[in-house]
């Protein structure tokens, strides 16, 4: 490997990798010796990238082999990063920062993982892919990131340009995997025509690259399309043979994916033996795989079924597991979708950071190297401001007039926005309240559904929501955690929605939370604050500058 490109060594880093760790599982310190000689033996022969590189081997079997033991090991793999983007070798870089965004990953700091995927993006488009063999692989790794947080157009970004590559015997795997799952970022946004296009891609591929497990997972994917269109003849064989080489693969969650959708086909068919032993084998393979948001599809198949057999107390039951379980698991999203909202602000933030202390370091230099040529250029403004002063001062005078009633103007406007909003979560709220309280209602399932995904604020209406509360009532925040220092996040964003006099249905509809969850919130306020009843919190909100 010595003095060679990383395209012309990356099967023997591969196996370098693959052989360090299963030595060092055995002998501990082999890793400290071996990566020592290696490093020491690069650099008597002038290579900088192969020095590094034994550094990387290092830091990554540590990490891999005790990592869960040991997670300040992160902190070499992030130093290496650094080293790499100093010298220039942004493959070096781009490795280690994938196992970083790993390691952040596994222990769900997502915010941290996101800041170090917009690093890796920018790396990835300074290198070139018969330069970086592995840029597929890498490519598909953040549209998997994005995929997981339902970000599905972001995924279809990352995952096209990997599908674009040049496919080689090396990346052929990773460029259909992203071909196939660009039909599933498809599917999922309701693009189903799109999405077919996409897996019959895979599916016809009849090159040297074509690849046989894609081809199988694939044609799953393709059948459960055609069931979404309703086009059950041709859903049900690519299903069943899918749910046959999952097994076969003993990938239970992938049979399960498919079991469902057939048993609901049987079930639509009035094949009720058939769809009730889909139904049997769809709950095996949930148990095996663990994937428990599956159920939220299962128990809605499983009620019908009952219904469909007269037996409607077993019917309600699954009904309201159905319930419970769409709840739960839009909760989830929910909150990784405002989670990854808040990353995507932090990360703007730390760039500006980043910005701004470059500028200064800059402005530094300058004024060391060129202090003699400032102080005359200030003594020069200072008379100039001394003879034009009154005229200054008056122009001065006008832009603060203007700016004064530019700030009137957009704080009333800012208002108006707010009191729109507010307005809007209620009429939400009372729709919602009055949908409820209709009897004809209760029992189908869909306008059940229909009410408990009921359409609320979206998530460009909340961060437009926190945006104008800020401008109306810019020191609440400020004030009330002056105030009281050991309040949470989720506690102030319930007291300024208090400040708006909403109730809690509408704080509920707002933060898509139960009015349960507003009154234990607010329980907990009473008792950090000290006080013993809501009418105390409303005086001291309302009391709060704004």
């Amino acid at each position: 490997m010595l003095h060679k490109p990383y395209k012309n060594k990356i099967n023997a880093i591969d196996t370098l990798y693959r052989n360090t760790i299963n030595k060092t599982r055995k002998d501990s310190l082999y890793i400290l010796n071996y990566t020592s000689t290696i490093k020491k033996w690069a650099l008597s022969n002038s290579d900088k990238e192969l020095a590094l590189e034994a550094d990387l081997l290092k830091a990554y079997t540590n990490w891999f082999i005790y990592g869960s033991k040991k997670p300040q090991l992160i902190n070499q793999l992030k130093e290496i990063a650094e080293k790499g983007h100093k010298n220039k070798i942004y493959h070096i870089e781009q490795r280690a920062i994938k196992v970083i965004i790993t390691h952040f990953w596994k222990i769900k700091n997502f915010e941290k993982s996101f800041e170090w995927i917009l690093k890796s993006a920018k790396i990835l488009e300074k290198l070139q892919p018969q330069e970086f063999p592995n840029m597929a692989e890498h490519l598909n790794y953040i549209g998997r990131c994005y995929y997981h947080f339902q970000d599905y157009k972001n995924a279809i970004i990352y995952y096209t340009k990997a599908a674009k590559l040049n496919r080689t015997f090396f990346n052929a795997k990773a460029v259909i995997e992203a071909q196939s799952t660009i039909g599933l970022c498809y599917q999922k946004l309701g693009k189903l025509n799109i999405a077919e296009s996409y897996f019959l891609k895979v599916i016809k591929d009849t090159t040297k690259y074509k690849n046989k497990i894609w081809h199988e997972i694939t044609s799953g994917n393709l059948g459960y399309n055609y069931y979404l269109q309703k086009k059950y003849k041709e859903a049900i064989p690519l299903l069943k043979k899918d749910i046959k080489s999952a097994i076969a693969i003993n990938d239970p969650g992938l049979a399960a994916g498919s079991a469902i959708p057939l048993a609901n086909i049987y079930l639509k068919q009035e094949r009720l033996t058939e769809a009730k032993i889909k139904i049997k084998e769809a709950r095996k393979y949930i148990k095996q795989s663990q994937q428990t948001d599956r159920l939220r599809l299962l128990y809605p198949i499983i009620s019908k079924w009952y219904a469909a057999n007269m037996e409607a107390k077993l019917s309600a039951s699954y009904l309201d597991s159905s319930i419970s379980a769409i709840n739960t698991y839009n909760k989830k999203y929910s909150s990784l979708k405002l989670l990854r909202a808040n990353q995507k602000a932090e990360a703007k933030e730390k760039e500006l950071e980043i910005a701004e202390l470059q500028s200064k370091n800059k402005l530094k230099l300058t004024i060391r190297n060129f202090i003699i040529l400032l102080i005359t250029f200030l003594l020069i403004i200072s008379i100039l401001i001394y003879k034009n002063r009154n005229k200054y001062l008056l122009k001065e005078k006008q832009v603060k007039d203007l700016e004064l009633i530019n700030t009137q103007k957009a704080l009333e406007n800012a208002k108006h926005k707010l009191n729109n909003l507010t307005l809007k979560v209620r009429r939400d709220s009372n729709l919602l309240i009055e949908l409820q309280k209709e009897k004809n209602y209760k029992n189908d399932i869909d306008l059940i559904n229909e009410l408990k995904n009921k359409n609320i604020l979206t998530l460009n209406d909340w961060k437009q929501f926190q945006n104008l509360f800020k401008k109306v009532h810019p020191n609440f925040i400020t004030s009330i955690t002056t105030e009281y220092n050991n309040l949470s996040q989720a506690e102030i964003r319930c007291l300024c929605l208090e400040k708006l006099e909403l109730t809690n249905n509408e704080m509920g509809l707002i933060l898509g939370i139960s009015k349960n969850t507003i009154r234990v919130t607010k329980h907990r306020i009473r008792k950090k604050l000290g006080i013993i009843n809501q009418e105390e919190l409303e005086k001291i909100v309302k009391a709060t500058y704004s």
